[in-house]
């Protein structure tokens, strides 16, 4: 076999490679439906947070839903956990609302039976057109009559300058 042929060869295993690294992973990284509605109720939550709808977060949520936070603030680690009753109040005594976004950079969902979601979602908050901090969001979401609902929401937040 002469030199030449040997190139060729690898070049056609490399294209062919290449062709089944793109063709195979399709199923194995395609999600659920179930995932997909997840993923679009965590976008709903963290647009209406960042917006100041409180309005909307009651019917995101079951009744005894549960919010915990671990913030990193001033060299110091503060956490903190409450009913999303007590979550809701603290919203709604604040005099001012200054809004953000919370774009999420990667998912990590599991469906377990249509009827439990548990979500990692990595975002950073932006407010005033700055990065102000990574975040890992936690959700725990559970199917109530057929509709996907928080049953906890908690997050790690580390200021940017931190970093």
């Amino acid at each position: 076999m002469t030199s030449s042929q040997r190139h060729v060869r690898f070049a056609f295993a490399i294209v062919v490679s290449a062709f089944l690294l793109i063709i195979e992973p399709v199923g194995v990284w395609a999600q659920s439906d179930d995932e997909e509605a997840v993923k679009r109720h965590v976008e709903r939550f963290l647009a209406a947070v960042g917006e100041g709808n409180l309005d909307a977060l009651p019917d995101m949520f079951v009744s005894d839903a549960n919010i915990g936070v671990a913030s990193l603030r001033d060299g110091s680690w503060v956490a903190s956990t409450m009913t999303f009753e007590e979550w809701m109040s603290s919203l709604r005594e604040r005099v001012t609302w200054t809004q953000f976004s919370e774009p999420v950079s990667q998912y990590t969902v599991h469906v377990e039976d249509s009827m439990m979601a548990f979500v990692r979602a990595d975002a950073t908050v932006i407010r005033d057109d700055q990065a102000r901090s990574r975040n890992i969001d936690y959700f725990t979401l559970v199917r109530e009559d057929g509709a996907w609902k928080f049953l906890s929401a908690s997050y790690v937040a580390k200021p940017i300058e931190s970093e």
